[in-house]
C-alpha cells in the first residue's frame, strides 16, 4: 500500500464519512426539537449545531437516563 492520495480524494472520503454523521445527527435533532423550544437567535443555532454534532453524546444520555 505505497499510494499517496491527492487532496481531492481526501475530500471524498471525508465527504463520505461525515454525510451518514450528519444526516442522524440532523434526524435526532428533528425528533428531540422539544429540546430548543423557545430558543431564538445565535443560541438555537449553537444549539442546533452542537445537537447535530453531538449526537451519540445524547444519544447515549438519552438512553442512560431515560
Amino acid at each position: 500500500m505505497d499510494s499517496e492520495l491527492s487532496l481531492a480524494e481526501l475530500v471524498g472520503v471525508g465527504v463520505i464519512l461525515a454525510g451518514p454523521y450528519l444526516l442522524i445527527g440532523l434526524a435526532w435533532t428533528c425528533s428531540h426539537a422539544h429540546s430548543v423550544d423557545g430558543l431564538r437567535g445565535v443560541v438555537l443555532l449553537v444549539s442546533v449545531m452542537g445537537s447535530i454534532a453531538l449526537w451519540p453524546a445524547l444519544l447515549l444520555v438519552h438512553v442512560c437516563v431515560g
